[in-house]
């Protein structure tokens, strides 16, 4: 606990009914119940960074941060366990690719031998993918989680570095490595999971994107606009979404990602959170405090930089207040007037 958690470093802040929860260093958590004027910190189970979080309702909702831990609540934020570390997460990716790469050598030796030419190439990369594993497992909790999705109170999703995804059906209690549930041998950081109408998205290292219809169950990878890292998908249930990514790349695309057409943003500053708001205009948030409007036709109509210079790492539209965004000096309301 610290008086100055509302003042620290904020990676993310999500609605839970009445009320904003915020999450961030130092395993901070705090909450909200006047649009960010004042915040309460909650006691949490861990002190590492904390990166992401999402609610399902006002009740049940989960947070993620490095050292691979997961933590839940039922509560609304006030109160917080862990029901996932960095160990454990290790130990289920291992043991899933240990018994992938046996189960495929069982294959080999019943395969007709015309074919195992074939099959050898691909045990070569299960192979990997199981000493990989057990690299991970001898380093320890090294991976970060990077973002949390659930579809109700018992499915969803965790995503992080180094190719990291497990899926739970339980609320967290038990977990399932997903990784070969998408094509990503390079193993990319997996930096961003969000729903957009009846799809999930993935945004991935390298220009990789990944669309989901069976609510993640399979995933397909999206033909990319550009070779840099995405940090954020955000759209509407009409098909229109914005990627976006380092350097002050931002992409749309008016048909669930099977295109996409460049924005010029003007800016270089990498772009790290997104907003689509009820009129279809978008807010993008980044490096050096920059904070991009654009318009329901992807034209930039506002740029703005916050005067500390600081980077933003999320926003969130406000009910009372325009926009509330969040970096390493807490939660602020910006003046951005929602719908111009």
């Amino acid at each position: 606990m610290s008086p100055l958690a509302a003042h620290s470093l904020l990676m993310d802040i999500e609605r839970a009914g009445n009320h904003i929860v915020a999450v961030g260093e130092r395993g901070h958590i705090l909450l909200s119940a006047d649009e960010g004027r004042n915040w309460q910190q909650v006691a949490t189970p861990v002190r590492v960074t904390l990166t992401n979080s999402f609610f399902v309702d006002d009740s049940f909702g989960w947070t993620v941060g490095h050292d691979g831990v997961v933590l839940k609540t039922e509560d609304g934020g006030k109160t917080w366990r862990k029901v996932l570390d960095g160990n454990r997460a290790n130990e289920v990716m291992l043991a899933h690719a240990q018994a992938r790469l046996a189960a495929f050598e069982d294959r080999i030796e019943t395969a007709p031998q015309d074919q195992r030419e074939e099959l050898e190439a691909e045990l070569e990369a299960r192979t990997y993918m199981a000493d990989d594993a057990e690299a991970f497992t001898d380093e320890g909790p090294s991976r970060p989680f990077l973002d949390v999705w659930f579809k109700d109170r018992n499915e969803g999703i965790v995503v992080g570095a180094f190719g990291l995804m497990l899926r739970t059906t339980d609320g967290g209690e038990t977990w399932s490595a997903w990784y070969d549930h998408m094509d990503n041998a390079s193993n990319f950081h997996l930096n961003a999971i969000s729903r957009i109408g009846d799809h999930l998205y993935i945004a991935a290292e390298a220009g990789t994107l990944y669309r989901s219809g069976d609510w993640g169950q399979s995933w397909e990878m999206l033909e990319s606009p550009y070779e840099g890292s995405f940090f954020g998908i955000t759209g509407n249930a009409r098909g229109r979404l914005i990627a976006y990514g380092l350097r002050g790349n931002a992409f749309q695309s008016g048909d669930w990602g099977d295109t996409w057409e460049i924005i010029d943003t003007g800016v270089d500053s990498s772009l790290f959170s997104g907003t689509m708001l009820n009129d279809g205009s978008v807010v993008l948030v980044g490096a050096g405090g920059v904070s991009l409007h654009i318009d329901a036709s992807g034209q930039v109509t506002d740029t703005r930089r916050d005067a500390s210079r600081l980077p933003l790492s999320k926003v969130l539209e406000s009910e009372t207040k325009g926009l509330l965004m969040a970096g390493p000096a807490g939660v602020h309301a910006d003046a951005v007037t929602v719908g111009n």
